[in-house]
């Protein structure tokens, strides 16, 4: 095995991939005898290593943190050592005269892929997504060799993500439908005060034909509907004569009328889309293989019919979805979490609910901006380079944004207490300490690469 793997050693990393949906990661090796793709299933659906010919088609984009972190940590490096340690675990060992970086991949259903640096803190950890699917493709059981090994985990990683991301769009395309047939059925209910144009208007003629007869600072009437045969009771505004109430009905009346050519154009514009989405849908959980230039000519017409490119991502399959965190995730120094709101009310959840009286907490100061929180074990100090992370952190997410200077204010969770009614995201802070910050460009890029997926 470490065999194998040797024959990266020298080679130079130009490029990067991951399949979320399954598991497989990759690393595109140049080396002295020629490219070597190594791909590694880390679970959940495919496990295993091996050499494939060619990349996946389905594979995520550069925004992805593992790809990132890869692109940032191992792209363009040279491979200074790659074997397997008494775990299993593939270890890639990166950088130019001296290690820089370190990558291990952990092939098994519930394995994982770490990205780390020369010193060996762990600038990324990833799984590959949940699922209940029990499922799981083994290419070391069914393959001798390590070329029919990773050709099998790229084919069948392709084949599984192919039909997760089909069943996503077909959920897509189904809630899209959904909306479209609420939104009808509002135009309809819209269109159906038409029937109210005919009251209004003679209940005006009405008030102006018996007004006189009608006490002023009256609340009701009861007025003779000489059109029907019968009568007809009104409400009143007492501190209004009746006659010039009239004018009121009138109005309401011709406001409908203007806004019926409107509705009847949103009315047909809605059924018209509903049906092009309900005959996607229908393409879309036909029969038949799944082949990637038609499930991305199907995504550009359900983007096009207005379904929103991240509800087509396929699912994740838990059985229930995940409640929303108020926190966006990072992993400093060592490894560290480091947690930062997203915005003023789940500020307010990640300081009163979620950090702990002596966790350190953070925000830039004098401008708006994010809560971040350092979790700490309990009385244990912050340390000084996840201190700089998480100020880098708290800058970038404020209005103090590439600024060539910032503050920062800092202190224990203990230390800042929500006045009573305050706005969002408002609070007070005791015994607080401040941080001087000027630009760090390599150390945000670090952080922003180390951002933990949900």
């Amino acid at each position: 095995m470490d065999e194998a793997l040797a024959l990266l050693e020298g080679g130079r990393v130009d490029g990067a991939f991951v399949t979320p949906e399954t598991g497989l990661v990759g690393l595109t090796v140049w080396c002295p005898g020629g490219a070597r793709r190594l791909v590694v299933g880390v679970g959940p659906r495919v496990v295993g290593v091996g050499w494939a010919q060619r990349e996946p088609v389905h594979r995520a984009a550069s925004t992805h943190p593992l790809v990132a972190a890869l692109r940032a940590h191992a792209v363009g490096c040279v491979v200074r050592a790659a074997h397997r340690d008494d775990d299993d675990a593939v270890w890639i060992e990166l950088g130019g005269e001296r290690i820089t970086a370190r990558v291990r991949l952990f092939p098994g259903a519930h394995g994982e892929a770490r990205v780390l640096d020369e010193a060996g803190a762990v600038r990324l950890a990833w799984r590959g997504e949940p699922t209940a699917v029990a499922r799981v493709f083994d290419a070391n059981a069914t393959h001798d060799t390590w070329e029919a090994a990773g050709e099998g985990l790229r084919a069948m990683s392709d084949a599984l993500a192919g039909e997760l991301r089909r069943a996503a769009l077909a959920r897509a395309l189904g809630a899209q439908a959904k909306r479209l047939a609420k939104r009808a059925a509002a135009v309809e209910g819209d269109l159906g005060r038409l029937d109210d144009v005919e009251r209004l208007q003679r209940t005006g003629r009405l008030l102006l034909a018996q007004g006189d007869r009608i006490p002023r600072g009256a609340k009701r009437a009861v007025l003779d509907d000489w059109e029907t045969g019968g009568t007809m009771e009104v409400t009143l505004d007492p501190a209004t004569g009746a006659k010039s109430q009239a004018a009121g009905y009138f109005q309401r009346a011709r406001r409908i009328q203007r806004g019926s050519a409107v509705m009847w154009e949103r009315l047909e514009a809605t059924t018209r889309a509903l049906e092009a989405v309900r005959a996607l849908a229908a393409e879309v959980e036909g029969d038949g293989e799944v082949v990637a230039a038609t499930l991305a000519a199907w995504s550009g017409r359900a983007e096009a019919l207005g379904v929103a490119r991240g509800q087509m991502a396929a699912s994740r399959g838990r059985a229930k979805a995940a409640p929303r965190r108020p926190y966006i995730e990072y992993r400093g120094a060592g490894g560290m979490k480091i947690l930062v709101g997203r915005g003023a009310a789940d500020n307010d959840r990640l300081t009163t609910k979620v950090a702990r009286a002596h966790d350190l907490w953070m925000h830039a100061r004098g401008v708006s901006g994010a809560h971040v929180v350092v979790p700490l074990q309990k009385g244990a100090d912050c340390p000084p380079e996840l201190l700089l992370d998480a100020a880098t952190l708290a800058v970038h997410h404020s209005d103090a944004r590439g600024a060539d200077f910032a503050e920062v204010t800092w202190a224990e969770r203990r230390y800042v207490r929500k006045p009573k009614g305050s706005p969002p995201g408002r609070v007070v802070v005791d015994r607080e300490k401040v941080l001087a910050m000027g630009p760090s460009p390599e150390r945000l890029r670090r952080l922003l690469a180390a951002r933990v997926e949900e």
